[in-house]
């Protein structure tokens, strides 16, 4: 009885993996995907950019060119997509990654014969975790109906100015954690299929930082918001783009 019992159990195991095999992972059972790629992030900084105007205006004798405006952001996403899971004509993929994105703006104050530097670099940092649904299209293209990811936001602002006398660095840190998301569409590319593949996504993704706290317990960034304003430092988010490389290997 016991070896008519485990003979079952053997070509269960064998009927199951072979059933898994075609409908999860990226070549067969037990594989996992890592990725990384490039991301570009659109953003309102209304607070930020206040903040730059006020610096623009305080200077606008001694500086040939205003400092830029914040809103662009470039930089680079990790993860990993957990599994593929296939089925009859559409697939899901759930996944975590890491993003950091950074914007750099700078202007030069000539008050002497000796330039002094004015340097703002923001970094935006974010864990997610979220899902696509797609249907193949062909069998080396796919199209991702919804990619959607939920997003735990920091953001770190530093003001460096560099002059004869030396180099000041001044940084500040948002003062709590604040949630966001994105979500939009995009296509999965097979270049060895099942194991290597180019992914891109175009979505909307809602990005906002309230107050930013000076590391060294100074206080707050101050933008001078008008009365009654609700500016932020980030008050949204915008269009969002990535563009990433698929690697599959077995657990």
């Amino acid at each position: 009885m016991l070896k008519k019992f485990q003979k079952i159990f053997f070509l269960f195991l064998i009927l199951t993996n072979q059933i898994l095999a075609q409908s999860f992972g990226f070549g067969c059972l037990g594989f996992v995907g890592g990725f990384g790629g490039y991301t570009y992030q659109q953003y309102k900084p209304d607070g930020l950019n206040r903040y730059v105007a006020n610096f623009n205006s305080s200077y606008s004798e001694y500086i040939d060119k205003n400092m830029s405006d914040f809103g662009k952001a470039t930089g680079y996403r990790v993860g990993v997509n957990i599994f593929r899971a296939k089925f009859a004509g559409f697939f899901i993929t759930p996944k975590g990654f890491y993003q950091q994105l950074n914007e750099k703006n700078s202007a030069i104050v000539y008050q002497t014969a000796v330039g002094i530097n004015y340097e703002y670099d923001l970094k935006i940092k974010s864990w997610g975790v979220g899902a696509d649904v797609g249907i193949p299209v062909t069998g080396f293209l796919s199209w991702k109906i919804l990619d959607g990811s939920i997003l735990v936001n920091s953001a770190r602002f530093t003001e460096t100015i560099n002059s004869s006398q030396g180099t000041s660095v001044r940084k500040y840190d948002n003062d709590k954690t604040e949630i966001g998301y994105s979500i939009g569409t995009g296509f999965v590319f097979e270049i060895i299929k099942d194991y290597i593949s180019l992914e891109g996504s175009a979505s909307y993704s809602l990005l906002t930082i309230d107050k930013m706290k000076a590391d060294d317990g100074s206080g707050n960034l101050n933008f001078n918001s008008q009365t009654g304003s609700t500016d932020k430092f980030i008050n949204s988010g915008g269009f969002n783009t990535v563009i990433q490389l698929n690697l599959g290997f077995p657990l």
